[in-house]
């Protein structure tokens, strides 16, 4: 009697791709059963198509699979050593956090993983002809390409190009990346780009940028959005407005005095995160914190 295998489940309107639908070596990177409804909805496009793709997606919600999937399309590619990725994210300790994670994971293939930071050396730059999967910084990157032309074999071999934490096109950093992914489309090598992040909320017009592939520039890129319903964890948010001073000084001032009493109103005892614009304001808030924390216990 043969037993029917139940269905992959459905989860907001999406159904659950299983990782049985990889062949067993491809199945190894992934340590769940199940892909979770982003990265299902965007497996068809990542791992079936070779479309570019554009995903904003609530951190913590699997990003980071939708470009191993990514990898995994290219992995014929790779092995032959005709072909290369690129990685790119805004932080060292992103790029490093990738490294050590990506160098274990595509072992099985035999893959070499590259970090190419504003730390690497010449030692490392010679390395890279060798590297199936390069990790780097758009300004490291940038120093590496700008004279393209002297590189021409390497960026012949690129035809994946992942960018994570896109958004920073629109910060003091957004015109390096921006000249560089520009200049990765320019190259005229069939290059496949997923960009990622948290918060996009232009999403479609990086879609058109970088448009569905190179024979289809009057097409946007594949453009997938989740909202916060996604999150694996749900969030509550609560928005409080103040008046105070027109002076930016004086008002980030009042509003520092404001914090100890808007986390004893929301925290529930819980560990907390204050995010501040500068150095020097994490430094006054941290001491406010100190000295509402020394006061309460006082009167305990």
């Amino acid at each position: 009697m043969q037993v029917e295998k139940p269905s992959p489940p459905t989860v907001r309107g999406t159904r659950l791709v299983p990782t049985t639908n990889l062949p067993d070596k491809q199945r190894s990177i992934f340590k769940f059963p199940v892909f979770n409804a982003v990265q299902s909805q965007c497996f068809p496009t990542a791992y079936e198509s070779d479309h570019n793709l554009v995903v904003s997606a609530p951190t913590g919600s699997g990003k980071t699979a939708i470009m191993e999937l990514g990898i995994l399309r290219l992995i014929d590619q790779l092995k032959s050593g005709r072909a290369k990725a690129v990685y790119q994210a805004p932080t060292k300790s992103l790029c490093s956090e990738r490294y050590r994670d990506w160098q274990a994971r595509f072992a099985i293939y035999g893959l070499q993983c590259i970090e190419m930071t504003g730390d690497t050396d010449f030692t490392t730059l010679r390395n890279v002809a060798s590297a199936s999967i390069i990790i780097t910084t758009p300004e490291k990157w940038d120093s590496v390409t700008r004279k393209w032309k002297d590189n021409a074999k390497l960026m012949a071999m690129i035809r994946l190009f992942m960018v994570d934490e896109v958004h920073i096109l629109k910060d003091q950093r957004g015109a390096t990346l921006e000249a560089i992914v520009s200049r990765m489309k320019s190259v005229g090598n069939n290059i496949r780009f997923i960009a990622l992040s948290a918060t996009i909320p232009n999403s479609e017009d990086i879609a058109s940028w970088l448009t569905k592939n190179q024979q289809a520039h009057h097409l946007p890129a594949v453009r997938e959005v989740f909202d916060d319903s996604f999150r694996p964890v749900q969030l509550k948010k609560h928005i409080i407005g103040y008046d105070g001073p027109y002076n930016p000084w004086a008002f980030e001032g009042a509003l520092t005095e404001e914090i100890p009493r808007v986390v004893a109103q929301y925290s529930r005892g819980k560990p907390v995160m204050v995010f501040c614009p500068t150095k020097d304001s994490t430094q006054r808030t941290a001491e406010k914190l100190a000295e509402s924390w020394f006061a309460s216990n006082r009167r305990v």
